[in-house]
């Protein structure tokens, strides 16, 4: 294979996040509302002759182990259950912040998984074939949030994100992403976590069309990063602002507006105020698909 095989590892935005209980592993459990954005990752790869090479692209500050990432996991998984031993040239163009709640390395993963699943079933026979349903049993040894991104769609999740159900979420819209650069530990944001803590003036009934927009691990994220709740005071003040929220265990913060003009006018003085310090990102959503990934005559030296 010369060519590169690319796919896009779309950023997961969770409208909503409730904790609903714990189960006899110590695993919280949750319901939350998912959608994909036009943010997104892309990957790179294709088969190498001595060794795994991993590379990132060099024009951002997020920071990723190039020894250890979920990246390689999936890889590592992948040989472990087939015992097909190829090695690849992995390269990352990375957009998505990491430690933002946007499940960026999860979409890495995934993305990964199918990119192996469609090199493994074209080098074998019918009977060794991987399934979607074994590629989704790999997919949740890696991470909770590691299944839906195989899908990246409008999804409902439940349980601790194995339970994925389509659903839909409304259409031409748009999402403003605001990020401190603070990279947070999802690990010690749930550690962080108190059951019925809520901080009333930061979860007010707001909804999105029928969805409700609430975050059981906003308080705890915002114990660990306080900038959080200057972003969502500014958010909520921002004029004809249809909602907003936290996603996943943040640090990110989100808008959602009616126009892109609206996020912009918004943008003017948010801007100002921190002095763009922060990640900015605002885009639509969109719904990928299962069977993304394409031949890419990628040159070597883009990353």
């Amino acid at each position: 294979m010369s060519n590169f095989y690319s796919i896009d590892a779309p950023a997961k935005l969770n409208l909503n996040l409730f904790i609903t209980g714990i189960n006899n592993k110590g695993l919280h459990l949750l319901k939350s509302h998912i959608c994909f954005l036009e943010l997104k990752d892309k990957i790179f790869i294709k088969y190498n002759l001595n060794d795994d090479f991993y590379q990132c692209s060099k024009d951002n500050s997020f920071l990723i182990n190039p020894n250890n990432n979920l990246i390689l996991n999936a890889i590592n998984l992948f040989r472990e259950h087939t015992n097909w031993h190829k090695k690849f040239k992995i390269c990352l163009d990375k957009k998505i912040p990491i430690g933002a709640g946007l499940g960026g390395g999860s979409a890495d993963a995934a993305a990964t998984l199918i990119i192996l699943r469609n090199l493994y079933n074209r080098d074998n026979d019918t009977h060794n074939k991987i399934s979607r349903q074994l590629l989704f049993d790999l997919a949740i040894k890696l991470g909770s949030d590691v299944p839906a991104c195989l899908k990246s769609r409008d999804l409902l999740l439940n349980g601790y994100g194995e339970k994925i159900t389509h659903t839909k979420i409304p259409e031409n819209y748009y999402f403003l992403l605001i990020n401190p650069y603070l990279h947070l530990s999802t690990k010690e944001v749930f550690n962080e976590y108190k059951s019925g803590v809520i901080n009333e003036a930061l979860n007010p009934d707001i909804y999105f069309e029928n969805i409700k927009i609430f975050n059981s691990l906003l308080n705890s994220a915002m114990s660990l990063a306080s900038p959080i709740s200057d972003i969502l005071l500014h958010l909520k003040n921002a004029p004809n602002i249809v909602a907003s929220g936290m996603t996943g265990s943040g640090s990110t913060c989100f808008g959602i507006f009616k126009n892109v003009n609206e996020i912009k006018t918004f943008l003017k003085s948010f801007n100002q105020i921190t002095n763009n310090s922060f990640f900015i990102w605002y885009g639509e959503k969109k719904n990928y698909s299962f069977n993304r990934a394409t031949v890419s005559k990628v040159l070597e030296n883009k990353l």
